[in-house]
């Protein structure tokens, strides 16, 4: 007989079977995969660039001084003036740069109230219009012969400057509430101050006509709200004495409070010559940089020191965390030519000077040789006057 299995027994059996049967199911199919780094957590994102410094580079030179053989010289054969063009062979040595200070010296009312130069100067408006087509842009109006016409001569030469809407302006004001008013713009995302003073003038005015540099109540609370509102803080100051190639204690003492008051760069004009440039340190360490005189731009004066000048130049550094950092001081030396022999020198023929240019120095050989320096001065030694004159701390770029 054929062997019985137990009710039990054949119960186990059928498990048996039914358990292999399902684990040969499973063994038949291939292994899932294990999960990837990537579908078990988040991508990490790409990490943003570090922020970088931005550089501002200003370019500065000195006094637009329009004299009569300046003016006769602009003059064009419609009645026109054209003083932009004097500037020609020189714009391109600042066109790169962020800001370009200019020093315009008399007011610019000679078509409201007629032409006149020295003592008492009014260039006509072409004047504002020839500096802001040659490239200036931070316009300083505080000087000695800015209140030469009156209060109505800074009016009419501020308005002529609101139609040109330059950059930055200050100096000389047609109000109370515009000589409060700090000079602002922002330059690649960098806000910059400009502020000007005048050590004297040579006409009386109103007390807010002219920012003076004696006027210390005025001069602390237009830099506290620089540095209170901006980042950068360039000041222009028409000091020192005439025709000294040498700053004199005072400078140096005001440059060291104006620098101490939060100013970074200071640019220099007044003396008509070149004087020296050279770091200020301030009480925390930190540093500014002063160009004492940075000397004649346009102008018809005589003797060699007065027709050699420089273009000032400087890069502020502004770190993202604001920290600010002055560097690279330099200059390019300048001459303001016109054709005079030294014939005509020595007889005082000065109505003569014509066919006026402000060149580099480096590119000024063939000029020199129409002047009436040509026997005394070379672009060699023009470029070491001016070397000598600035000092260690500004590196020469002819």
């Amino acid at each position: 007989m054929p062997t019985q299995l137990k009710p039990a027994a054949a119960t186990l059996a059928v498990l048996v079977l039914a358990l292999a049967g399902c684990q040969g199911a499973l063994d038949d199919g291939a292994p899932s995969p294990a999960p990837t780094a990537s579908e078990s957590s988040t991508p990490a994102p790409t990490p943003e660039p570090a922020p970088e410094p931005t550089t501002i580079t200003l370019s500065a030179v000195g006094d637009w001084l329009p004299h009569d053989s300046v003016v006769f010289d602009a003059e064009q054969p419609d009645g026109t003036y054209d003083f932009a063009h004097f500037a020609d062979a020189v714009a391109p040595r600042w066109a790169a740069s962020d800001l370009v200070m200019c020093d315009q010296e008399v007011p610019s009312a000679g078509d409201e109230m007629g032409v006149s130069f020295f003592p008492r100067f009014n260039a006509p408006s072409a004047l504002t219009t020839g500096m802001a087509a040659a490239g200036c842009d931070t316009i300083n109006l505080a000087n000695n012969h800015l209140a030469d016409w009156g209060q109505e001569g800074i009016d009419i030469t501020r308005a002529q400057w609101d139609a040109l809407q330059p950059t930055l302006i200050a100096g000389a004001n047609r109000s109370l509430e515009e000589q409060q008013t700090v000079s602002i713009a922002e330059v690649d995302g960098v806000r910059v101050a400009f502020l000007a003073f005048t050590q004297l003038s040579n006409e009386g005015h109103e007390p807010f006509a002219l920012n003076r540099l004696g006027d210390t109540a005025l001069v602390e609370s237009l830099m506290a709200q620089a540095v209170e509102q901006s980042d950068v803080q360039i000041v222009s100051v028409h000091w020192g004495t005439e025709y000294s190639l040498a700053e004199d204690p005072a400078q140096v003492e005001q440059g060291q409070w104006l620098a101490d008051l939060g100013a970074d760069v200071i640019m220099g004009t007044g003396p008509h010559v070149l004087q020296p440039a050279s770091w200020i340190t301030r009480a925390d360490g930190t540093q500014a940089f002063v160009y004492y005189s940075v000397g004649n731009f346009l102008s018809t004066q005589i003797e060699i020191p007065r027709i050699l000048a420089a273009i000032a130049q400087i890069d502020v550094v502004v770190d993202p965390d604001g920290t600010v950092t002055v560097q690279d001081p330099r200059a390019i030396p300048i001459y303001m030519h016109y054709d005079l022999t030294p014939q005509q020198l020595a007889s005082n023929q000065l109505i003569d000077r014509v066919n006026l240019q402000v060149y580099p120095l480096v590119d000024a050989a063939e000029p020199l040789t129409r002047s009436a320096w040509r026997n005394e001065l070379t672009v060699e030694s023009g470029i070491a006057f001016v070397t000598d004159v600035l000092g260690p701390d500004v590196r020469i770029t002819p």
